[in-house]
């Protein structure tokens, strides 16, 4: 009978974690809104400094874009010289998150703490007491970081997180 050390049996639950993640984290991607819809913004108040390129609204905050929704208690908003919303940023007890996904029927929610889209880098950040689901399917870590422009989900650790990834899934009911 073969005995795994340690490091040789961490990195193999590492490894299995990785292709785990990658097998799933698709079904719980947001689609790729298209940036050339309007932004609409709903909040208590706002406030718009054109000289430094921010705006901020507070109070039950809503943002949406074509199937996205973004909800909190203060959404900040820097804008490149021509207005465009460049990064969008939400805080909240918490921030939500919520897209229709086009391939499947149930919507994909998430809420954190802090949210951040950079619309540069086509990534979005989930960070503090992330709860990413997808039905009765869950992702859970203090920090969730997908790169849209490539395809890449990062979780726990290696998205300077520093709590364990734990994912929940369900059996498919057909």
């Amino acid at each position: 009978m073969r005995t795994l050390t340690a490091p040789r049996f961490a990195t193999s639950s590492a490894i299995w974690i990785l292709v785990l993640i990658l097998l799933i984290a698709p079904r719980y991607l947001p689609a790729m809104e298209d940036n050339e819809q309007p932004l609409y913004l709903e909040a208590d108040s706002a406030e718009i400094s054109e000289a430094k390129a921010v705006s901020i609204y507070t109070g039950n905050v809503l943002v949406r874009q074509d199937d996205m929704q973004l909800r909190g208690d203060r959404v900040t908003v820097h804008h490149d010289s021509e207005h465009n919303p460049v990064i969008i940023r939400v805080t909240g007890t918490p921030a939500t998150y919520r897209q229709r996904m086009e391939r499947d029927a149930q919507d994909v929610e998430a809420e954190a703490r802090h949210m951040e889209y950079d619309r540069a880098k086509d990534e979005i950040t989930l960070i503090d007491q992330v709860v990413l689901s997808q039905g009765k399917d869950t992702f859970r870590s203090d920090r969730i970081v997908y790169d849209r422009a490539q395809a890449r989900v990062k979780a726990g650790t290696i998205a300077a997180g520093k709590e364990r990834v734990k994912i929940r899934i369900s059996p498919a009911h057909r």
